[in-house]
Formats: C-alpha cells, sequence, structure tokens
C-alpha cells in the first residue's frame, strides 16, 4: 500500500497534499466532536494556510526535479 501511494505522490503531489489535507481534517473533527461534543470552525484557516503553504513546497520540489 505504501508503494501504491509513493507512486501516486510522485505522479499527483498536489492531489496527494490535498487528499491528506482532507483526511486529517476530517479525522481531528471527528475526535474533537467526540472527546469535546463540539466543532471549531474557525480552524479551518490554519488548515487552509498550512495545505497552501505545503503545496508551495511541493511546486518547488516538482520545479527543481525538471
Amino acid at each position: 500500500m505504501y508503494r501504491k501511494w509513493e507512486r501516486f505522490y510522485k505522479s499527483y503531489p498536489i492531489w496527494s497534499v490535498l487528499i491528506v489535507a482532507i483526511v486529517a481534517s476530517i479525522v481531528g473533527i471527528i475526535i474533537e466532536f467526540i472527546i469535546n461534543g463540539d466543532f471549531i470552525g474557525s480552524a479551518i484557516y490554519a488548515v487552509i494556510f498550512i495545505t497552501g503553504i505545503q503545496i508551495i513546497i511541493v511546486l518547488n520540489k516538482k520545479r527543481k526535479r525538471k
């Protein structure tokens, strides 16, 4: 399974970052809801910011490889 993800990451680096961000957000929301029983909507800004930084890093690495 790890090798499949590694191939997918090499083929589609931006999509892999977005998939990881979405899955991590869903897991975090579920855990937060189970533990505290509420949802913090303002945390989405942090997720967007960190995902944006990660996409910039991936694009720079992709540009350097070519």
